[in-house]
């Protein structure tokens, strides 16, 4: 279960001083407002780092408040609508009911609390807002830039300036008042879907920040806002039940992931995150380079690390440990509107993983060209073959960049939509490159059920076979190249003008092709140990097809047929080949 796991997370990165503990929220506060004993508004302080476009302070401060249009104020920190209750938007009616809101929930929660600190924020909220003070002690270009930002609640004490939050007897009435479970009946009470046990289920939970396309100030992972998606008389998230303090723990555990932007990968428009049970972030740097991110480390540590694994043994290597036996969990978000979808959640040893994902290397495994230096074929650039990189607005479609990435993960067949994808792409380049093919031969290897097809589904090419497809693929090539050296420089090529309709439709094509091969070899080469080198392997190809032209080649058929024009194509580029045609042409 999704919450369950994050949950489970959450526990783990608060043990690790990365996540904050229950009841606050890691936020940027780039302002403090300095109060003194009466409640007067002393000095405006920076706070962090102010070097980039944007201050950055990030700290632990009470739990923010779920906050839609209404209004909702946080405790000791916020923004200068709430705090000082200046008017940013033209309306000074809300702003002086944000201000009133504030100050409620301050004497709220720090009613009997004997501190000099507390008196000092009480008499704060007692005076008339003093957003003009703090815009005559900030200057009017910095107040103007940070009136969208957050503010924090600073005391003097005459000797040192402290965040108020940080005082023991403030954090004390603070965790009193977030962690208090509202007086209800036992009718009320219902069984929470993470833990089992009796709770108040929380109506409204913290947004999710951090998913690319979802909008800046955060979405819902679980959220019902109209009575068709509500049953039995539930409201909001009381059909998804869980405690407070639940909402909190999975919200916390999924954005302190989601920030941590190094370790967040993309796919398609989907975001994804990954976690180990452990903890250690070895296993995401590993995760990272599967995905073509740099994780940290080196390609050879990666390499040796998938082989172990998906052998079922450990892997050690200078302070590096991995155990194939780790639960690994991978959460792919996608944007929808103020809500966000799960494209898919996976969770399985990470030795599975690397089980799975080094079986979709090996499929993916193909004779490239020798300036090709690609070992392992990355998920995003696997992607790219099914868009026109060349266009700026051509987005890989998040649908099946997620059915892609999960048959990856759970070693199923690739889903059609890419097959289908990258033939559109061939049909409009009318070429192959390395990347289409060996897309080709791995699709296949998991669907295809025909006998003669898994034959040619190799790194290289099988001579040997004369599955029909795979042979006029080959015979296509070496028109080509007959072209090639009889006409050379020539600009458009029997694969431009012919590629496509050739494979789908070869009784119509191929013999034409063969009566342009035939004036081809008429002519007068630089090469004549080529010309006879070509005309003995059409000979041979030819042969095996007779005058068996089919009218039409099936979706699985042409990728044969492609397939077989690549490898082709490929084998001319042999070192072996290239010498031995230098010496061909030396001799003539």
């Amino acid at each position: 279960m999704i919450i369950g796991d994050l949950c489970d997370e959450y526990a783990v990165l608060v043990s690790q001083n990365k996540a904050p503990a229950y009841g606050y929220d890691n936020t940027n506060v780039p302002y403090g407002l300095v109060v003194d004993d009466d409640g007067t508004l002393i000095r405006v302080r920076p706070l962090g780092d102010f070097s980039g476009k944007k201050p950055v302070n990030i700290i632990p401060v009470p739990a923010r408040f779920p906050r839609s249009s209404g209004i909702v104020a946080n405790f000791l920190c916020d923004n200068v609508t709430y705090l000082l209750g200046c008017d940013t938007k033209g309306n000074a009616k809300r702003a002086a009911q944000a201000f009133q809101a504030c100050s409620e929930l301050h004497r709220r929660i720090l009613d009997g609390v004997k501190d000099r600190a507390a008196s000092a924020v009480c008499a704060f909220f007692s005076k008339a807002p003093q957003w003009q003070t703090a815009q005559r002690l900030m200057g009017d270009e910095a107040w103007k830039s940070s009136v969208t930002m957050n503010f924090a609640l600073e005391y003097d004490d005459g000797g040192r300036t402290i965040f108020i939050g940080e005082l023991p007897s403030i954090r004390e009435a603070w965790d009193a008042y977030y962690g208090r479970v509202d007086d209800a009946d036992e009718s009320a009470l219902v069984s929470s879907l993470v833990s089992g046990e009796r709770i108040v289920s929380e109506k409204v939970h913290p947004k999710i920040k951090g998913v690319a396309g979802a909008q800046s100030s955060g979405a819902s992972l679980i959220s019902f806002n109209a009575p068709a998606f509500c049953s039995h008389g539930a409201e909001q998230n009381e059909n998804a039940p869980m405690s407070k303090r639940e909402a909190y723990e999975y919200t916390t555990a999924l954005n302190t992931l989601l920030a941590d932007r190094d370790r967040v990968q993309r796919i398609g428009g989907d975001t994804v995150v990954s976690w180990a049970n452990c903890g250690d972030n070895a296993y995401r740097d590993v995760w990272d380079q599967y995905m073509g991110q740099s994780g940290g480390l080196s390609e050879k540590v990666v390499v040796d690390a998938t082989r172990a694994l998906a052998q079922g043994k450990p892997y050690d290597y200078e302070g590096i440990h991995l155990s194939p036996d780790e639960q690994f969990h991978i959460l792919a978000l996608s944007p929808n509107a103020a809500r966000l979808s799960v494209r898919f959640y996976l969770t399985d040893t990470f030795g599975a993983f690397a089980r799975n994902i080094d079986r979709h290397y090996r499929d993916t495994a193909i004779r490239r060209p020798v300036y090709d230096s690609t070992t392992s074929l990355p998920t995003w650039r696997l992607l790219n073959q099914t868009i026109r990189t060349q266009s700026k607005t051509a987005k890989v479609s998040p649908q099946m960049a997620g059915a892609v990435m999960k048959a990856i993960l759970e070693d199923t067949p690739y889903p059609m939509t890419l097959i289908n994808a990258v033939e559109r792409r061939i049909n409009a380049e009318h070429d192959i490159s390395p990347d289409k093919a060996a897309i080709i031969k791995a699709y296949y290897l998991r669907a295809t059920t025909n006998a003669q097809f898994k034959e040619v589904l190799r790194m290289d090419i099988n001579e040997e076979s004369d599955y029909l497809p795979y042979v006029l693929g080959r015979m296509f090539s070496i028109y080509e190249q007959i072209q090639l050296a009889a006409i050379p420089g020539i600009n458009t090529t029997i694969k431009d003008k012919y590629f496509t309709s050739a494979s789908a439709t070869p009784a119509r094509i191929f013999p034409i092709l063969g009566d342009l091969a035939a004036k081809h070899m008429r002519k007068t080469w630089k090469s004549e140990g080529l010309k006879v080198k070509l005309d003995k392997a059409l000979g041979e190809l030819t042969g095996r097809v007779g005058d068996r032209y089919p009218s039409r080649l099936s979706l699985e058929e042409r990728g044969a047929f492609q397939l077989g024009y690549y490898f082709e194509k490929q084998k001319r580029f042999d070192k072996a080949n290239k010498n031995n045609n230098e010496q061909e042409e030396n001799n003539d």
